[in-house]
Order: structure tokens, then sequence, then C-alpha cells
């Protein structure tokens, strides 16, 4: 079923008819790609501020319940909510591919597998065994009961479709209807330079089954990866913050940011964490300043600990999120940036873990500067959100001499206290700043590379959906301390549970994948234990 609507994200734009009449599959491509893109943000939005910070301890919710997520207990509405919109959004995209074809638009149709891809990237990369080859298919062969397909084969085609979309893109158009492309206004070179990023952000995510691929695709995940870094004219990738998938919200009725109607004591429920605050303190990263702020002088920069029983999770004055950045309309929500793509690259070059990455082999030098790159481009774009498209430069609290500000513009600022005392605050987001963290804080130490490139990834990620959590899983970075509090185990979740609809639903095709789990991962089964076939914890529990 295709699950599309207009919304309060819909811009103004008449259809020639009346929107009421249209019919499904008589309808432009383009008009599919509003609602895709900036809904599809605010979701992607939703699902991290509300599961996935929680999990990766980028936040933690102080409740006295012991029933949250930052302990492991997921109830069935986020559960609902990741696997509901993840699919709702590949079928929209599946339905703009249709009609593209239909009116042979190779540059929609590029478009439209690219965000297929996507979508179904992060449904399995959450779920594993999801539907995918009968999925789309109610209205054209009314199959309603669609087959669980392994990741292995999903991600096999995923990266053929991503392969040809990158072959489809005729760089030399501009879209029509640009005001409707709310990720590139219509420019195609930038959407050719997503599909390439996002199909080297899922070839990594692959890069612990580099062989397995090989046999399906004739190449190894490691080839395909060496091909996309070294033929940039034919696989051109992001190559400057200018080019990040990102919504960028006017702030004005209807192209807005739906936490610009959010209460402080909304975002105030889920403070920094122990380990993301520690991380941001200690290195001094410029970027602190714009995303939390104390709550306390006497707390001041100190998280919250995650995964704690209720009656011990304290909560009052611990950091709280950045009111003036995150309560604003025009809040912008990316779906990849060029600060991941050097990350990935870094990684690339860094990887000695078998031979299948001894094509891809860097120097330290060489590897050192895409690491620097990704820091750097993640402080210059959020510099720019702060200060010239937010148009903030800090928060004076001239009420109290507490030393500390909200402050991230680029010259120095001057504030006068009620009390008389008078300071100047030099900014804490300066070139001259961003250069000492990369030199000092966040300097890559060779030694223990993979760690520093996804310690440094997982600051730059914050924001970006589940992309920390993916990257855990896979490599085991960030070392993430696990409270006592937690349940699972006491095992951070390697993947979610089925909704309860489409188990009860799809309940032929569900029980033969339970008993492909259980022949797979050990008596695996449908629960947050068993591992997606990608992760390192997947790669230790073959098939017997």
């Amino acid at each position: 079923m295709i699950l599309f609507s207009l919304s309060s994200c819909r811009t103004l734009e008449e259809y020639n008819v009346s929107p009421n009449q249209q019919e499904v599959g008589k309808i432009h491509p383009s008009d599919l790609m509003d609602e895709m893109l900036c809904n599809g943000a605010l979701n992607c939005q939703q699902r991290f501020y509300d599961t996935f910070a929680e999990l990766m301890q980028y936040t933690t919710l102080t409740s006295s319940s012991n029933e949250i997520i930052s302990r492991y207990y997921i109830g069935p509405s986020y559960v609902n909510n990741v696997w509901n919109n993840c699919a709702r959004w590949a079928a929209n995209a599946d339905h703009m591919y249709q009609l593209a074809v239909g009116i042979e638009d190779e540059n929609y149709q590029a478009i439209a597998l690219t965000l297929r891809a996507m979508w179904m990237d992060m449904l399995t990369s959450v779920f594993g065994y999801v539907p995918f080859s009968e999925a789309f298919k109610l209205r054209s062969d009314e199959i309603n009961k669609p087959k669980f397909d392994s990741p292995l084969s999903i991600y096999t085609q995923l990266i053929l479709d991503l392969e040809e979309a990158n072959s489809l893109y005729d760089v030399d158009k501009n879209l029509p209807y640009v005001t409707k492309d709310k990720l590139f206004n219509g420019d195609v070179m930038k959407w050719k330079k997503f599909t390439n990023s996002l199909m080297l952000r899922m070839l990594m995510r692959l890069s612990n089954r580099s062989a397995d691929m090989e046999y399906y695709w004739g190449e190894s995940v490691a080839q395909k990866v060496r091909k996309i870094i070294y033929d940039q004219s034919t696989y051109p990738l992001m190559s400057s913050w200018e080019d990040n998938a990102v919504v960028w919200f006017s702030g004005e009725s209807p192209f807005q940011n739906n936490w610009g109607g959010y209460t402080e004591s909304t975002l105030a429920g889920h403070r920094g964490s122990e380990y993301f605050i520690e991380q941001l303190n200690s290195r001094n990263d410029p970027r602190k300043w714009i995303f939390f702020q104390p709550w306390s002088a006497s707390i001041q920069w100190m998280g919250v600990k995650s995964g704690y029983p209720g009656d011990e999770t304290e909560s009052a004055g611990y950091p709280v999120l950045n009111f003036d950045l995150f309560l604003s309309y025009k809040l912008p929500v990316s779906f990849m940036n060029y600060d991941e793509v050097c990350f990935l690259i870094a990684e690339a070059y860094c990887r000695n873990d078998d031979d299948h990455w001894s094509a891809i082999s860097g120097d330290v030098n060489t590897i050192t500067d895409w690491y620097n790159k990704g820091i750097r481009a993640s402080c210059e774009f959020w510099r720019y959100i702060y200060c010239d498209y937010m148009g903030l430069n800090g928060r004076g609290i001239t009420d109290y001499g507490y030393d500390y500000r909200n402050f991230a513009a680029r010259e120095p600022l001057t504030v006068t206290f009620t009390n008389g005392t008078v300071k100047t605050y030099e900014p804490v987001i300066s070139d001259e700043a961003i250069n000492n963290f990369i030199a000092t804080g966040a300097a890559f130490d060779v030694k223990d590379g993979i760690r520093c490139i996804i310690e440094q990834k997982y600051m730059a990620n914050f924001r970006i959906c589940m992309e920390a959590y993916n990257d855990y899983r896979r490599t085991g970075y960030p070392q993430l301390a696990i409270g006592s509090g937690t349940y699972n185990s006491g095992v951070l979740p390697r993947r979610l549970e089925y909704p309860v609809t489409t188990r009860t639903t799809n309940p032929e095709n569900y029980a033969e994948l339970l008993n492909t789990l259980a022949a797979t991962y050990y008596d695996g089964a449908d629960n947050m234990l068993t591992p997606v076939w990608w992760s390192e914890a997947g790669l230790s529990m073959e098939i017997r």
C-alpha cells in the first residue's frame, strides 16, 4: 500500500487539478519528493531523539521509571515508529520509481532508487530480515504477505540499485519543479554525490563481510570501496559540507521543524549523557557549546549516567540541549553529511584486518588527513548552522556570575553582568579553536586508528538517526559503559524485535523466519540479543 498523505510539511504549490482528485499512479514523481524528504527527515529526527540517542548515550531520559530506552526497555510504540516510518517512505520511493519509469525520466528514477535504498538500509539495519523482494507489490501483484529477505540478499540488491542510479544521472540537466526538492534544490550533481556517498556508507556497513559478497557481485566489498574512492569521475562523492544531504527548514509555515513548537521542559527531559558530555568537555570540543547548555553552576559539564535504576538516576542541574538552537522552527535535519564520508574513507584506508582490504592501503598521513577533514567539516557545518543560518551569537546570562556561555560566534563578546562584573568571552568555535581541537583534544592515534575514527564519527553523527548505533554493532566503538539497571542481559540491543502487527498479519512467513533465526544464530530468536548478519556478533555466530 502506498502510504502517501499531505502534511504540514507540504509546499503551497497547487496541482493542476484538485489534489483530492489525484489517482495513484497519475501524478508526477516530483509530487512525492517534498513530503518524503521533509517529513522523512522529521521522522529521522524523532527516532534519533526518542530511541537511538538514548541507546547510544548521547542523552539520557531523566525518569524514575525503569521502563525507558536507556535501560533497554523498548516498548511497542517505539518499535512501531521505526518500522512503520522506514517502510512508509521506502514504499513512497518505490512508487516514485514506478512513476519515473512511466515518464522515462532517468534522473527521477535515480533519485527514487537512492531514497528507496536509504530507507531500506535503515529498516534492515535495525531489524535484520525484512520484506524487500516482495514488498510494495500489493497493487501490482496482490502480495499482502511478503516473505522476509536476508540482509545478504537485500544489501546485494541495494548496492546494485545504487550502481544503477549512479549510471542514470544526467548531471547536465537540473530537475524540473526544483522547489519540491527540499534536499538539493534540483542540483542533479549533488544527488549523484549523495547516491555514491550512501553507497560508500552501505559498503562499509558490510566491511566485516567483504569476502561473502564477492560471490554475488564478482568483486569484494573492499574492491568496490576502492573503486569508489579512486574513481571520482565515475563515482563523485560529497566533497564539502555544502554537499550535505540536509533539509534546511525555512521556519515559515508550512515548511517548519516541529521542534519549534516544543517547550523547554519537553527537551529538558532528555539530558546529556555522561559519556557524551565527558567526550565534549574533556577534549575541549568546540561543538560543546552548540549542542548543550549547562543548567546549574555547581554541576556544569557533568552528564547523567546511562542505564542505572530509576532511583539512582538524578536529573536536576545536568546539561540540557541548547534551547536557542533546538527549539527553532528553522532547525535543519541531515540524512548524511560530508564529515561521515571523510571518516568512511579514513576507516577504509586504516583497515588491515584481512587481505581483502590490502588494495586500499593508506599511509598514516593519508588516514590522518581524512580523519582531520571529517572533524573540521563537522565543526564548520555546526558553526554555519548556529551563526549564519540561525543567526545566533550566544545567549548572555547577565543576572548571574556563572562562568558558562551558550556562545558560538566568531568574534569576542564582552558582557556586563547586573552585579557590575565585566567579562570578555572568546569565540569557542573559531578557526583557531577548531585547529586546537584537532591538534590536541582529538589528535589521531595511529596505534588505535579504527577506535579514533569511529569515536570522532560518533561525535559528528550526533542527530544522524541510527548511524552511531550501526557503527557500534559493526565495530564495538565507542566503548560505552553499560549501566547496572539495564535489561536484555546487560547487552546493548543488537536489533529490535518485530512489531506485533507484522507478526500477526504475516504469520506464515514470520514462522519461517523464526526457524531461520534459530538455525543461523544458534537458537536465535526474535529478541534483542539475536544479532544482525553484518555485525561483529553476527559474524561470530555463523550457520551451523
